[in-house]
């Protein structure tokens, strides 16, 4: 099966590294990071079918709850909100997630000691934070090494794991539409769904299945739209998501939406959060990079599409992202 890219030598060594931790491992801990998406639950839940058919009894934890239009893929009911210090595992693989932070406290200090840590990811601003690091920045989604993954522990990508991962790398690529989208992607999708993936069913309850206070939330945002030369950016403050009764961790999906400003190059959003800190997400087209910019503030990502929190109050917040983002809107491309 024609998996995304070419593995050199540096990443079969690395993929054997991983597969001797989930082999030698019983009782793995997969812990999907805040916030979660697409690509974290699918890979999540793909990789905890497979280790389940090897005989392994995986557990599966993410700090906030999944989102509505990802509760319905195999084993999502599975997923746990808090792990004790003391759990009975054995290994801890962070999935789709680029630093330690990224786990919301779920990974507790003690665990260094104990337990050898497997990061699987995509994020060229990842630091390789774990004990065996399986990283492919060129990768549309972290959907594409966890499938060489799967496949190499014999386990066939088939019916529900085809469609976790179809759920993973369509909406990390935001419906097959981001620069990532190779024709060797298209072929793994195709090879996906003859293997017994859902994939109408993925694309109609993911990015077809937006809720109405999401849709409300949305109208917010477009009135809130602003438009400089080249960088479309919206604010959503927190007295209104308070009116909608919308939660921290939902980020509604906004740096997508409105990406789709014909205007701009670049585009943001800045969301006022409960604990005094702003959430940034940050798009950006093709031959323009806000990685940068979300690594310089504190955050990561990939060059088309990034993110961070801040402290501070939302004008300040806001001033200081455009002037970074101004600068790579000036940078020759």
């Amino acid at each position: 099966m024609t998996i995304g890219t070419t593995m050199t030598t540096t990443m079969t060594t690395v993929l054997n590294q991983a597969l001797e931790c989930l082999q030698a491992s019983q009782r793995p801990l997969l812990i999907a990071h805040p916030r979660p998406d697409g690509d974290t639950v699918g890979c999540t839940l793909a990789l905890r079918l497979a280790l389940i058919a090897l005989g392994k009894t995986p557990r599966i934890a993410c700090v906030h709850p999944l989102p509505g239009n990802l509760t319905h893929l195999p084993g999502a009911e599975a997923f746990e909100s808090a792990i004790p210090e003391d759990a009975d595992i054995d290994l801890v693989v962070a999935v789709d997630l680029s630093d330690l932070s990224r786990t919301g406290g779920l990974y507790q200090p003690a665990w260094a000691e104990r337990y050898p840590l497997l990061v699987i990811d995509h994020h060229a601003t990842n630091d390789a934070f774990g004990d065996v690091n399986l990283i492919e920045p060129e990768a549309a989604a972290t959907a594409l090494p966890m499938a060489r993954v799967i496949r190499a522990l014999g386990i066939p990508l088939r019916d529900d794991i085809a469609t976790c991962l179809l759920a993973a790398l369509i909406t990390d690529t935001r419906g097959l539409r981001t620069e990532t989208t190779t024709s060797a992607v298209l072929r793994f999708v195709s090879e996906l769904v003859e293997a017994g993936g859902n994939y109408l069913g993925v694309m109609q309850r993911t990015l077809d299945a937006v809720p109405y206070q999401q849709m409300k939330a949305w109208g917010v945002a477009l009135s809130r739209l602003q438009l400089e030369v080249g960088i479309a950016w919206t604010t959503f403050p927190l007295t209104e998501k308070q009116a909608l009764g919308i939660e921290d961790h939902d980020d509604l999906d906004l740096g997508n939406m409105l990406s789709q400003t014909r205007e701009a190059q670049l585009f943001a959003t800045f969301l006022e959060m409960r604990d005094g800190t702003v959430k940034v997400s940050l798009r950006a087209r093709p031959g323009y990079d806000v990685a940068w910019i979300a690594k310089q503030l504190g955050g990561g990502g990939h060059t088309q599409a990034a993110g961070y929190s801040l402290p501070g109050d939302l004008d300040t917040v806001v001033r200081d992202t455009m002037a970074l983002l101004r600068q790579e809107l000036a940078r020759p491309h």
